[in-house]
């Protein structure tokens, strides 16, 4: 009797046990942290059907679910101007995350056009949409001969605009 009483309480609670929901969110949370593929000293090129538009260097990129991580790594990208004469933009970063369009440059962020601006900075987000880069951090750098600092840049690659708030500029007047 005390048998078939012990089974019949494993069997109810067995049941019972059947229909308590459990979820598992730490595997859910560990897949998203967990890379699918690796690549090590890695060249991608963006192609169109006239040209090459963008090619992006990295040490080491980790591709996730939703984004891409970049370390140690740079982004050119080739475009012309209005006079149709080719421009060349070089943003190097220790860190690169890309989400769709979106590129997140952090730590050690330069910026080149040609040979005319260059800027230093610690954060630079940069939409390949729409070609506009900004930033809410300080930067500094050179555009031409001339010395410029400020914080939370605009530039927007397209159109050739550039704006700063708090933003000082030094010209260096040639002697004659």
């Amino acid at each position: 009797m005390v048998i078939k009483l012990f089974v019949f309480i494993i069997l109810l609670f067995s049941i019972f046990s059947y229909f308590i929901p459990v979820e598992n969110t730490n595997k859910k949370e560990s897949n998203e942290d967990i890379a699918m593929v690796t690549f090590n000293d890695s060249t991608m090129y963006t192609l169109n059907t006239s040209n090459m538009n963008r090619i992006i260097n990295a040490k080491k990129v980790l591709r996730f679910n939703s984004k891409d991580v970049m370390h140690k790594g740079s982004l050119i990208l080739k475009s012309k101007d209005q006079n149709n004469k080719e421009i060349t933009d070089i943003l190097f970063s220790d860190i690169i995350i890309k989400r769709g369009d979106e590129f997140t440059f952090k730590y050690n962020v330069k910026y080149t056009r040609d040979n005319f601006i260059s800027l230093n900075t610690n954060e630079l987000l940069y939409n390949s949409k729409s070609k506009i880069a900004k930033n809410t951090l300080p930067f500094e750098g050179n555009y031409y001969n001339n010395y410029i600092k400020g914080e939370n840049i605009y530039l927007d690659l397209l159109n050739y605009n550039m704006k700063s708030n708090n933003a000082h500029f030094e010209i260096e007047v040639e002697k004659k």
